[in-house]
């Protein structure tokens, strides 16, 4: 499939009227007008879809509306959306943001390079009031290209900061994603899927404008903490065996993926690709063997072990995980 020159924008809703309508404003008031947006909402109750289609037959600007009975969940909603896009790249959209009217402006300089697989920006934080609570930066200090594999393997940039190429979702079925390692029981989030691919197989262009307002409220999905509350029980000793069943199939996908997936991505390496996540794995079963110790003295061992071999050194730049060495010597601490 030829993909169209533009931005296709994917608006997951559900039971978002309060901050819809504002939103849609933003997003029709773009500098450089999106190819196209597509709305899908979640089985809402209250009158969003009523205020989507009612605000559509206004706009110059093609709509796309889709109806989830039942819903899908936030996850899926996003992803199976984005596979409708026909635009060459795609932007995640959340119901309750504030898009910058110069948000695809600044992005557009981009979409021609075939090496450009994502472009991720900061945000401000605001309340529901609309006013600013502070800076999000997810990392980036500065305007930049980023090589491929130089993200952490678990890290992602939230959704509605990251446009991506709509190419990626043709590598592999959405439906066939690995687990989410933050909440096991469901498979992986929208945007550390893209997060996945996108530095698996190209650049990422960080900008360091924030082009969202980044809405924080009490029922907002990723705003009030609930992310990371939800997360479930961790069946082993540690909390690291969703990330290692996680690492597991990101490598099995890499060996995996479309052999043409080099003539869309001149950049992808799969040996280094395949590598990089098996150097992960590695570090999570070597920490693993700490929790599996059965002294005090055992875990010690372990650990020092594996901070004098570099087990606690990020595979993507080398730099000490301080977090993982203080976690993993807390343990050995109390341990018998």
């Amino acid at each position: 499939m030829r993909y169209e020159h533009g931005v296709s924008v994917v608006l997951a809703t559900h039971n978002g009227s309060r901050f819809i309508r504002e939103q849609l404003e933003t997003l029709v008031g773009q500098t450089v007008h999106p190819l196209e947006i597509i709305v899908s909402d979640d089985a809402s109750t209250d009158d969003t879809l009523e205020i989507v289609r009612n605000f559509s037959c206004g706009s110059a600007i093609e709509f796309k509306i889709h109806e989830n009975v039942p819903a899908l969940g936030f996850r899926s909603n996003f992803l199976r959306a984005a596979r409708l896009a026909r635009g060459k790249f795609v932007a995640f959209c959340d119901q309750d943001d504030i898009w910058d009217t110069k948000k695809i402006e600044f992005c557009s300089p981009y979409l021609d390079d075939r090496s450009v697989s994502m472009i991720a920006h900061t945000a401000i934080t605001i309340d529901s009031s609309n006013r600013e609570l502070g800076v999000f930066r997810q990392g980036i200090h500065r305007t930049g290209l980023r090589k491929p594999l130089t993200y952490d393997p678990w890290l992602t940039f939230f959704g509605f900061s990251i446009v991506f190429r709509r190419e990626l979702l043709d590598l592999w079925d959405v439906d066939d994603r690995f687990i989410d390692f933050i909440v096991p029981s469901e498979m992986i989030a929208h945007d550390r899927w893209v997060m996945f691919l996108a530095q698996v197989v190209g650049l990422t262009v960080e900008i360091d404008v924030p082009l969202v307002r980044y809405r924080q409220h009490a029922h907002n999905l990723f705003g009030n903490g609930e992310r990371e509350r939800s997360a479930g029980r961790r069946t082993v000793a540690g909390g690291l065996d969703p990330y290692r069943e996680a690492t597991t199939a990101m490598i099995d996908i890499v060996e995996r993926l479309p052999e043409a997936t080099a003539e869309h991505f001149p950049l992808f390496d799969r040996a280094r690709a395949a590598a990089f996540f098996r150097s992960a794995l590695d570090q999570l079963e070597k920490r693993e063997a700490i929790y599996r110790t059965e002294t005090r003295l055992e875990a010690l061992q372990g650990l020092s072990a594996r901070v004098a071999g570099g087990t606690y050194r990020a595979v993507h730049n080398g730099r000490p995980r301080w977090r993982s060495i203080a976690k993993d010597l807390r343990f050995a601490l109390l341990r018998r």
